[in-house]
């Protein structure tokens, strides 16, 4: 997994219009990444504009009348207070269509899935799109079942074999495990661990997928075999 990525998240509600990148690329800070459909926000915005100038043309022209005339006078207050509701709408406005061009906050690779399946999808204020990685930045994520939840010290070693190349396992350290079991897609619940990779390993491609060793504190052999059966029959007993 990429260590410390950058999120991109959908920062107001649209529907993805179009990307300029591609997955795997990578990309500067600052360049655009993708946007959102700015049809409706564009219409907003000039119609805005267009009250936005009727509004301090009708305060320019009682402005004027005020001097002679004392009703006019009294209408000044909430023209003015109208020009500059419309000129604050106006101006909210180009903050969205700003905020719709979605841009890398810093230099990286970008890491989501094909284009296709995003142009023209509805998403969400906050919904992730995809993320920043910087190239070479990965630690391991492995996923402990809560039957083996043992207590682990600080720093544990873990070895991950990866199904590409078994032969070449890559070597870590654990550098957080989760307080809670976490639901997975597979229905069953795990507690997730990271781990950073030791000095000197060669960040692997992320996304490969193996299995993972975590060693704990050293225990009798005959502890770590009858474990997990009087664990079950502590269980099926009550004692």
């Amino acid at each position: 997994m990429p260590a410390n990525p950058a999120i991109i998240r959908a920062p107001i509600e649209g529907v993805v219009d179009q990307f300029f990148v591609t997955p795997n690329q990578q990309v500067s800070e600052g360049q655009l990444l993708f946007k959102l459909d700015l049809t409706t926000l564009t219409s907003r915005m000039n119609v805005a504009e267009q009250e936005t100038q009727i509004a301090s043309s009708e305060y320019r022209q009682s402005a004027l009348q005020s001097l002679s005339d004392s009703k006019s006078r009294a209408q000044l207050v909430p023209q003015e207070g109208k020009a500059t509701q419309r000129r604050v709408e106006a101006e909210y406005l180009k903050e969205l269509l700003a905020k719709a061009q979605i841009k890398a906050p810093r230099p990286g690779i970008v890491l989501f899935d094909d284009p296709s399946e995003w142009i023209g999808k509805p998403v969400a204020a906050g919904e992730k799109v995809m993320v920043v990685a910087t190239e070479g930045d990965v630690e391991i994520e492995a996923w402990v079942p809560v039957s083996d939840a043992i207590v682990m010290p600080k720093n544990a070693s873990v070895v991950l074999y990866l199904n590409a190349t078994p032969l070449s396992p890559v070597d870590g350290h654990v550098r957080y495990i989760g307080h809670e079991a976490i639901l997975r897609p597979d229905g069953s619940y795990a507690y997730r661990l990271r781990a950073k990779l030791d000095a000197g390993e060669h960040g692997s491609r992320v996304g490969l997928k193996g299995t993972a060793k975590v060693s704990g504190q050293y225990v009798p052999l005959v502890y770590m075999i009858l474990r997990k059966p009087l664990g079950a029959a502590r269980q099926f007993l009550g004692i």
